[in-house]
């Protein structure tokens, strides 16, 4: 007969505890068994499959698991007993092994994403960029999923336009947007020493770079900025988006609203590229400097 804890829990919130231990890898017969190990005291895998409702062919293989993530432990007496480990020692330990789990598989990820990146740097697209070809982003999460995307294929250099009239985005909208693109995208590629240079009237984009500088400690990443990534300021209607001399990215209006962009279209075409560089660097020399390091 197994041993009940005085002053056990009430189970009133066994069905939100259940969840949540199924939300960690649990499964419903493991969740069960713990939880009812832990209300009624140590017991024998008998008892334990009648009150936890688990069908006896499976109790022991619920409790070798549970033993071998360290939630439970075994007295090797006939027939053995069962004892949960108190919550707060067993999840700590818990989190500590999937902890070291999750790092051992990224070291392995991150070496099987290198050796695929040499092995394979043979089969290059540069020959299909000689040609034309495009895709299309539609709605406001594709196009920065786009975006983003697009970014990460630079080599050298990214080259910005941005108009003086954000269509369909206030400037607080704009500012959180670039915030958020400038963590997880910009900042990445300066650090790769991708240099970046952008004309923009707006002041949001001017200000969300002084309040990081201002707020960071990362003496690092200043100089990073410092060297390559530029702000200049031109009032220009034009919005486009240059990678490397092979890509580009311009912006489709909502044919319903000359306020609202419909979507953006990735296009690599060299030629075109190119005749945008040259306008590029004609607003560039125009542009007045929007940001001082220092």
């Amino acid at each position: 007969m197994g041993f009940s804890l005085h002053n056990k829990p009430q189970s009133s919130s066994t069905p939100e505890c259940e969840q949540l231990l199924r939300n960690i890898g649990f499964n419903k017969y493991e969740a069960s068994a713990y939880l009812t190990l832990l209300e009624e005291g140590f017991t024998d895998a008998s008892l334990l499959s009648k009150r936890s409702k688990i069908p006896t062919g499976k109790i022991y293989s619920v409790l070798d698991n549970l033993e071998n993530i360290g939630f439970i432990e075994v007295q090797h007496s006939r027939p053995k007993k069962y004892r949960a480990i108190e919550a707060s020692i067993a999840f700590e330990k818990y989190f500590t092994l999937k902890e070291n789990e999750i790092q051992r598989e990224l070291s392995t990820l991150r070496k099987t994403v290198d050796d695929l990146k040499k092995a394979l740097s043979n089969y290059s697209t540069q020959g299909e960029k000689e040609k034309h070809f495009w895709s299309a982003a539609m709605g406001d999460q594709e196009v920065m999923k786009m975006i983003k995307n697009v970014y990460h294929e630079a080599k050298s250099e990214i080259c910005v336009v941005v108009p003086g009239n954000i269509r369909s985005m206030e400037p607080n909208q704009f500012k959180d947007m670039f915030t958020s693109m400038f963590h997880d995208t910009l900042l990445p590629l300066v650090k790769e020493g991708i240099r970046i240079r952008m004309i923009d009237p707006n002041p949001a984009l001017s200000e969300a770079l002084r309040e990081w500088y201002d707020s960071t400690e990362d003496k690092v990443s200043i100089q990073n900025l410092s060297e390559h990534l530029e702000v200049k300021a031109l009032d220009t209607p034009n919005r486009f988006i240059l990678i490397d001399l092979d890509l580009v990215i311009l912006e489709i209006n909502d044919p319903l609203s000359a306020d609202k962009i419909y979507g953006m279209v990735k296009i690599y075409d060299r030629e075109l590229a190119n005749e945008l560089h040259t306008k590029f660097e004609e607003f560039w020399q125009k542009g007045k400097n929007q940001l001082s390091y220092g």
